[in-house]
């Protein structure tokens, strides 16, 4: 455990310097230009070098994806039912809180700056097409699957929403068409399967590019904590629907998935196993506060929830990681 530690540790330790530099008014204009820059830029290459040197003609496990998708799913699903069933018998309104809300910080974890780092950090390069592929169907299954969610709710309650169809559309082209990170993942495919060589100054370009990504995302990560943190001073954010959400994200996530796991026993490798539980051991994503406040409006909760599990990580996620031996 000292071991895991001894690794995540200087990434949560940028996390502080960035929740430090929030102070400045300086850091937090500049934390929008951070967060397009690491997504556009300095992340898709660090994937593309990760899947592209990656042992990829052993395939892809099934089991994995239906791990990465369904579990996941699950547990948003009941959290999603039990905030629903807590909002209509709660008596006090200023203590309710909404459940598409709820399941998404109970549920949305930052795969991306924080958990492929952390994957072949600990597990090694073996495990980069796990870590990709795991965060590519993670964001997947919320930046797709939660705005279906809600925009077929919004046609069962008879309003206008538009053609589905097109909702279908400019949802899969912002999520996955033309999505970056998408894009790096395939390009690494097809650079590895290919085994074609690059150019050294391209190659050396987007390793050093992609060197970028894990001190300026966890930067950026922290500059969020300060604002978050007023929001939960101010008691605008019901405490009891933060403290049941961090529960669900850092222990029964990362828990239920183990335990599946598990179950497969050798079916599924010990490098693909590693990286679906450690993915789902990751605190709440900042890109979860974009997507609640765009289809529900008030994103509070889960900001306040992002800041407590960005905090209690550093320890739960080596505990987490200790369990797979």
């Amino acid at each position: 455990m000292l071991h895991v530690l001894g690794i995540i540790a200087p990434m949560f330790l940028l996390l502080g310097v960035g929740m430090a530099a929030g102070f400045s008014e300086r850091f937090r204009s500049a934390q929008p230009g951070l967060n397009a820059f690491v997504f556009y830029f300095s992340l898709p290459a660090f994937i593309f070098v990760a899947v592209a040197n990656a042992p990829l003609n052993d395939g892809v496990p099934l089991s994995f994806i239906a791990i990465s998708l369904g579990v996941t799913a699950l547990i948003f699903a009941l959290a999603y039912l039990g905030a629903g069933i807590a909002y209509r018998i709660r008596k006090t309104p200023a203590e309710n809180v909404m459940p598409g809300a709820f399941a998404i910080a109970s549920t949305y974890g930052n795969v991306g700056y924080l958990g492929v780092p952390i994957v072949l950090s600990v597990v090694g390069p073996e495990a980069a097409l796990g870590a990709a592929l795991g965060q590519l169907l993670h964001n997947v299954l919320f930046m797709v699957g939660y705005p279906l969610l809600k925009t077929f709710g919004v046609q069962a309650r008879g309003r206008k929403g538009g053609s589905v169809w097109r909702m279908l559309w400019l949802v899969a082209k912002k999520s996955v068409v033309f999505n970056p990170v998408v894009l790096s993942v395939v390009a690494g495919v097809i650079v590895g399967l290919t085994e074609v060589p690059l150019p050294a100054v391209i190659s050396g370009s987007i390793e050093m590019l992609g060197q970028a990504a894990v001190p300026t995302a966890m930067f950026a990560v922290g500059l969020t904590i300060k604002p978050a943190w007023e929001g939960i001073r101010s008691r605008s954010v019901p405490p009891l629907g933060v403290a049941a959400a961090t529960v669900v994200k850092l222990c029964v996530l990362p828990l239920a998935t183990l335990a599946v796991v598990l179950m497969l026993g050798d079916s599924l490798s010990p490098e693909w196993g590693a990286a679906a539980v450690i993915m789902a051991a990751m605190p709440i994503s900042s890109t979860a506060n974009i997507v609640v406040f765009e289809y529900d409006g008030d994103s509070r909760l889960v900001g306040a929830s992002t800041l407590v599990t960005s905090v209690l990580a550093v320890a739960t996620i080596p505990v987490i990681i200790s369990l797979l031996g």
